[in-house]
């Protein structure tokens, strides 16, 4: 290949024949590519469970956990000896763009076999991952191409691309003087990630056409494997070696990473000869002992709690995708403690209940007669309400670089001010022999929110709608729910510091899917801690999503109770709320939040800096 600078006519002659890349709304496409690897390895891996017979709750919350790791695996490698050394001594997790495939991989197969071991699940899985994987890999690379990332070497092919000016191949031929500023596009380069996309279909079809040849438990997943790696060791000799974070420099006539994808076929290949060779039909698994419900809980609120520790370090996109895997979790764990707790004559209101509600008439059922197989009393009763929201706050967000004395900090002021309306259907059933409440319930809500960005006056307004289905279960001791917010669905991101990231453009996200969780811990009557997630009736968006705190029913029967707790996105922020039943039919729930804020400079409005919600609703037949 004949190298020419630029200004050579032969060049400017070539490069017109090429294709030039638009990654204006890269960022965007490779969001919704990386959001699609992971929809199309779940629903892979779950119609692959199902083809098995795997017991549905288990699997997925497998999968949660998987996915969980996955993510995680996908940062933490990508990270230098350098930031770990800084985030040791700072106490914290830099925000960061890169993701590693290696990190992936490992980290999401070592949280699999943990996870295996803890829910008992001693079914053969890991053939379920041969098609996913190299299926997940082929979307995310498609959106490495659109976005700029993992670029190729330069080539003068008929099918080579060029990319603007602040893309990843720009900037590095730029550094290496084969660009001048008068240059807008990028010498033609490699489709690299194309190539990637390419091989993980190739993969993904010789496996399926394979299956049906390969008789030990986990050849399939090898074998893969297997390809996938000899499929990017021949995909690095076209990409740039200074786009490879780990493994790009060259070791004798291969790269660092090409040793370690050859090691690693090598080893695949004798350990799937090895297995087919010595295969020999296995005794039947026999009778699996699954977990307990309550391990099972314990697992999903584990995973719950992990993600919302992290919940600043990921990603909008990261967060969608955790979404993708822990709302099904959510969904199919109420199904389960439904299906353990209530007779079979009441299942069909749980069903209606995720699809949509139906307004029945303004009268209680008849009581429930005792059912002679269960020997269970219920007690039910409907309730329908509304009420509304409203907030005026301010969040600030603090962007900085370095450290020490050589820390350079900007800061961002967003005001936020929203009013919004909703009402609420919930059916309630209540066991009083085992002390137990049921409660399947759904929502609407409507509203306007204007977020404004102080040092440039811009202003961003959004149409708040909100449908939520959602389910609650409480005992004595301890309460849990969840659901699924779908819609267009705004939520303030709050007050933060990070590190790096330049200019803040705004203090929100918009989604138009989020979980709904709800966790209390005590006795309500007495005293009980709670945490809720995007619970607040009738309105949770965009300020009154994340809440903490304690509360009491002061002893009284009658299911009254006051609680207090920190907003734990905002700093300084503080609510107390109450639930007020008035005699047995009428029950208003107030909200009151108030924030701190002592650093905002002269000269920006002073907001209010509070938030109040208000729902009245009617118990029908309740006693």
């Amino acid at each position: 290949m004949v190298l020419s600078f630029p200004g050579n006519p032969l060049i400017t002659k070539i490069m017109e024949k090429h294709f030039l890349m638009d990654i204006s709304n890269g960022g965007v496409l490779y969001q919704a590519f990386y959001l699609l690897a992971f929809l199309s390895a779940y629903t892979i891996l779950i119609y692959e469970g199902y083809k098995r017979k795997f017991p549905l709750l288990s699997w997925v919350l497998l999968l949660t956990s998987v996915q969980l790791a996955a993510i995680i695996g996908t940062k933490v490698f990508s990270y230098s000896w350098n930031d770990w050394q800084y985030m040791f001594r700072n106490h914290t997790l830099l925000l960061n763009r890169e993701k590693s495939l290696l990190g992936c991989v490992l980290l999401a197969a070592g949280t699999f076999l943990a996870a295996k071991k803890i829910m008992k699940f001693r079914y053969p899985v890991w053939d379920t991952f041969a098609i996913a994987f190299p299926v997940a890999v082929s979307f995310m690379t498609t959106g490495c191409f659109l976005y700029g990332c993992c670029h190729g070497t330069i080539t003068h092919l008929p099918w080579a691309v060029q990319y603007p000016v602040m893309s990843l191949a720009h900037y590095h031929q730029f550094e290496a003087g084969l660009l001048t500023n008068n240059d807008l596009y990028s010498l033609p380069v490699h489709p690299v990630q194309l190539y990637a996309t390419a091989g993980g279909i190739i993969v993904a079809l010789l496996v399926m056409r394979l299956r049906r040849h390969l008789k030990a438990t986990g050849s399939l997943l090898i074998c893969s494997v297997m390809l996938f790696v000899l499929m990017r060791f021949t995909v690095e000799f076209f990409r740039d070696p200074q786009t490879n974070r780990f493994g790009g420099d060259m070791l004798w006539i291969l790269k660092q990473v090409q040793w370690l994808y050859l090691l690693t076929a090598t080893v695949m290949g004798i350990l799937l000869f090895i297995r087919e060779k010595s295969f020999k039909t296995g005794p039947d698994i026999g009778e699996i002992v699954l977990p307990g419900l309550t391990l099972q809980v314990l697992f999903l609120l584990s995973l719950v709690i992990i993600f919302a520790l992290l919940r600043n370090w990921f990603r909008l996109p990261e967060i969608m995708a955790l979404n993708i895997a822990l709302v099904p979790a959510l969904i199919f764990t109420g199904i389960e403690i439904y299906k353990r707790s209530s007779s079979y004559r009441y299942r069909w209101v749980f069903v209606c209940s995720l699809i949509l509600p139906i307004f029945l008439m303004s009268q209680t059922l008849p009581q429930t007669k005792i059912d002679s197989s269960l020997i269970k009393n219920y007690k039910t009763y409907h309730t329908i309400g509304g009420g509304f929201a409203t907030g005026s706050y301010t969040d600030e967000r603090t962007n900085f670089t370095g450290s020490g004395c050589d820390m350079v900090s900007n800061t961002e002021y967003f005001t936020q001010k929203y009013t919004a309306g909703g009402g609420n259907y919930i059916y309630t059933l209540e066991n009083p022999e085992k002390e137990t409440i049921t409660r399947f319930g759904a929502g609407v809500a409507l509203g306007n929110y204007r977020q404004t960005r102080f040092s440039t006056g811009i202003m961003s307004k959004f149409f708040l709608f909100d449908f939520h289905p959602y389910v609650k279960y409480d005992t004595r001791w301890i309460g849990i729910g969840g659901g699924l917010h779908m819609g267009n669905i705004p939520f303030t991101r709050g007050d933060t510091n990070q590190e790096g990231t330049g200019t803040t453009t705004e203090s929100n996200f918009n989604t138009y899917l989020f979980p709904q969780f709800y966790l209390r811990v005590g006795i309500a009557r007495y005293l009980f801690a709670d945490f809720h997630v995007a619970d607040q009736l009738p309105v949770s968006s965009p300020g009154l999503g994340f809440q903490a705190g304690v509360g009491s029913g002061l002893g009284l029967k009658s299911g009254l109770n006051i609680r207090t707790g920190f907003s734990f996105l905002e700093r300084n922020s503080y609510y107390i709320s109450a639930y007020l039943p008035i005699e047995n039919s009428i029950v208003i729930e107030p909200l009151f939040n108030w924030t701190f804020h002592q650093s905002i400079p002269d000269g920006y409005p002073n907001l209010p800096e509070n938030q109040f919600s208000l729902g009245i609703s009617y118990r029908f037949g309740h006693k």
